[in-house]
């Protein structure tokens, strides 16, 4: 064997450093002990309809606002009105105590009266009372779902006109006009029927669930909140209506810094869009013009999630994707203007996903060292032989997977995190601060099984929550950003969309593991106002309502805190882009 050099050892000690984790990330798995009984069921008759397999999503919201995270668990099957009794989605009340993380199902006493077979959940709050509104995309019709306090809902979908009618994933809230009013982006997914009845086989014959290439794609769909409950669709006024994909998930942010909310639309077996808002309620799909539909090799995958996040801490908002089974997830890195590069392989993501199939997806920063990890929940359409051979039901059974951000631009797998490595047909994953304790949990769901809460048990020191109220607007402030003073480039972003039909915790919130003293925050309006907030104490949430008036926020004094790096000034846009 010959001997190595002293640049290999070298070599091998970099990769070590570059790679090593600051802490283990510790989660437990702990859905039953915490009261979380679900069991999703997806109908299945044994006649292998592709809509089967897709899957449910799941929502993280505080339905109470009584400061703690509850859980909204979509229900599915049957899928047909002769097959048993729907029984509906749940709704979950928490009911921590801070010593144990416990949930109370309230979905009778609440109003929930989910009657579709549900796909996937968007919140907000629509008609700026205070509470949070949810919409239920379906296969079939939708619904919408008012809070009207006290803990109760009542169905509104008739009187708001959201029913549709389509095969809907999901769906993103966000201000498209900048009047005070939340609007809604429902993403469609095929035009498919139960009585179309095609049969797909696979290499050996056998028959399997159609792919998404075997059905046409369909429209989504662009609501614009009218106030007091009414939606008017906009579809194809707006542009939206000009293109159709497999759409399967959707983001809303301001992609090219110009102040105005755009969408960025994940498409199976497709292009994915990238509508970019042109004002006066006019929007142009320009993704492939912007590097964002294709991946680097100039081909469309079969995007399932979408998560976004200023992952590189550069004050803008980069966009990761979870793909089929011999697809690598993808990371598109913005570059401040809407210009996107495809840096999956650079960044170590690109191999250790192929052998999976990615669902729901999110940024999250597991280990409390400011910079943002990815979660991918994974689960086979595809048959696979062996599981089926060996009597699994659903033979579609694969693990999740956790990557860490060395803060440096790179990522690598954390294979050694035991709550992960269990078998399952994950799908929906939502995020959120289920015990408030400043780290980040996860519940996901899984077709026809059991729903998986793993909480973060990881520790992180020094950690900063707020809870942004807009006055006068939406509550929750969706659409605004904040950053802390001491570190104006880890701009985070208020949403609750993202990933795969799922709902999201809309608060923020920043780590600094080395230093203990009190923050000072900006935030950055919807409406572009930025306000300066503290000193804040570390290691607890703040409400910080807009425009207050007990002296805490002011403009910011941009000598002392700068705005993030990435502005709009630098930014144009032509009809082919220059590299």
């Amino acid at each position: 064997m010959p001997m190595k050099s002293p640049f290999f050892f070298r070599a091998i000690l970099l990769i070590s450093l570059l790679y090593a984790p600051s802490q283990r990330a510790e989660f437990l798995e702990m859905a039953a002990d915490a009261g979380l009984d679900f069991m999703h069921e997806n109908g299945n008759e044994g006649k292998l309809w592709t809509v089967e397999i897709v899957g449910a999503g799941v929502g993280i919201l505080d339905f109470d606002n009584d400061g703690r995270m509850d859980i909204w668990a979509v229900q599915s099957g049957p899928l047909r009105a002769a097959g048993p009794v729907r029984t509906g989605d749940r709704l979950f009340r928490n009911v921590n105590n801070s010593e144990n993380l416990l949930f109370e199902d309230v979905t009778e006493i609440s109003g929930v009266r989910a009657t579709g077979y549900g796909m996937g959940i968007a919140s907000a709050d629509i008609d700026n009372d205070g509470d949070t509104d949810v919409f239920l995309a379906n296969f079939g019709a939708n619904q919408l779902f008012e809070n009207v306090g006290d803990g109760k809902f009542v169905d509104i979908t008739e009187k708001a006109g959201l029913a549709g009618g389509e095969w809907s994933i999901g769906g993103s809230f966000a201000d498209i006009d900048a009047d005070g009013l939340l609007d809604l982006y429902v993403v469609n997914y095929l035009q498919f029927a139960l009585e179309e009845g095609k049969v797909c086989r696979n290499y050996s014959s056998r028959m399997t669930y159609c792919g998404p290439q075997n059905y046409s794609p369909s429209t989504d769909q662009l609501y614009r909140n009218l106030g007091n409950g009414r939606f008017e669709n906009v579809t194809e006024l707006s542009g939206i209506g000009q293109s159709s994909g497999r759409g399967m998930g959707v983001v809303s942010r301001d992609f090219n810094g110009d102040g105005h909310i755009d969408f960025y639309v994940a498409n199976d077996a497709g292009e994915n869009f990238l509508w970019l808002n042109q004002g006066a309620g006019r929007f142009e799909d320009e993704g492939l013009l912007s590097g964002a539909a294709l991946n680097v090799y100039g081909m469309a995958e079969a995007s399932m999630g979408v998560a976004v996040a200023d992952y590189d801490q550069d004050g803008d908002p980069d966009v990761f994707l979870t793909h089929d089974v011999k697809e690598s997830n993808t990371l598109y890195v913005n570059d401040g203007c809407g210009w996107f590069d495809d840096q999956t392989s650079v960044s170590g993501l690109a191999t250790s996903s192929i052998p999976f199939t990615g669902f729901g997806n999110g940024w999250i920063d597991i280990d409390g060292d400011s910079d943002l990890d990815l979660f991918s929940a994974n689960g086979a359409v595809t048959i696979i032989e062996s599981q089926r051979t060996a009597g699994f039901d659903p033979p579609l059974r694969q693990r999740n997977q956790l990557w860490r951000n060395n803060g440096r631009g790179m990522f690598h797998e954390v294979i050694s995190e035991v709550a992960f490595n269990r078998l399952g047909v994950s799908r929906g994953a939502a995020f959120g601060d289920l015990d408030n304790d400043g780290d980040t949990d996860i519940v996901v769901t899984n077709n026809n099984g059991p729903a998986t809460l793993f909480r973060n048990d990881t520790h992180s020191s020094n950690w900063l929550g707020i809870d942004l109220f807009n006055t006068g607007a939406h509550r929750h402030a969706i659409g605004a950003s904040a950053w802390r003073e001491a570190n104006a480039s880890e701009v985070r972003y208020v949403a609750t969309d993202g990933g795969y039909a799922s709902a999201h915790d809309h608060r923020l919130r920043f780590s600094f593991p080395n230093d203990p003293s009190e923050q000072f925050v900006h935030v950055r309006w919807a409406d572009g106002r930025i306000e300066r907030f503290g000193p804040l104490a570390p290691n607890r949430y703040h409400v910080l309502a807009s425009s207050t008036s007990d002296g805490k926020a002011s403009h910011s004094d941009r000598k002392t805190a700068p705005e993030p790096k990435s502005t709009a000034a630098h930014c144009v846009r032509n009809a082919t882009r220059a590299d």
